[in-house]
């Protein structure tokens, strides 16, 4: 039985290959690799990259990817993926997850030995509309500020209604 689509069957065909990003525009409501090269003497422009909802990158110069060249045609091309190789986390345990940029800092979703937040540059901020911020220890547990419990010496902070029960400062 033979199907027919609007453009032929030639249509559905598609080509997937392989690019590395040159220039990227990431100020509108769409993300578009402004340049990208492919094959020895190729070079292609303006390629929609699909985000998915609830995270979005800017994959930095000379990352690499896939497009797929729809019904086999250079100017119907969707970009897939993208990553650079020198920034990418390496060997992680099977389960685990990364959220990272160029710079080394990464959000690390360690199975079950937890989360792990590393600023390798710049500031760690955490911020509130509401000026709420909430760090539940587990029962019974201390929150240690300025390492992690087992190295140099400890206090109870003092807070206006007196010392807490659950957070510790490193002094000196």
């Amino acid at each position: 039985m033979w199907i027919w689509f609007p453009e032929g069957q030639e249509g559905l065909i598609g080509s997937l290959r392989r690019a590395t990003v040159q220039k990227t525009d990431d100020s509108g409501t769409q993300q578009i690799l402004k340049k990208m090269t492919g094959l020895k003497t190729e070079t292609f422009e303006d390629v929609y990259r699909p985000q998915m909802h609830g995270f979005s990158s800017h994959a930095p110069r000379g990352s690499e990817g896939m497009f797929l060249a729809l019904g086999g045609r250079s100017d119907r091309l969707l970009a897939l993926g993208f990553e650079h190789k020198d920034a990418r986390p390496r060997n992680l345990p099977e389960g685990n997850a990364t959220l990272y940029d160029d710079k080394g800092n990464v959000v690390w979703a360690k199975g079950s030995n937890g989360v792990s937040l590393n600023a390798k540059t710049g500031v760690v901020e955490v911020r509130s509309q509401d000026n709420k911020v909430t760090v539940k220890p587990g029962d019974g547990q201390i929150v240690y500020l300025g390492g992690d419990g087992t190295d140099g010496s400890y206090d109870f902070v003092s807070t206006v209604s007196g010392p807490s029960i659950n957070v510790k400062a490193r002094i000196g």
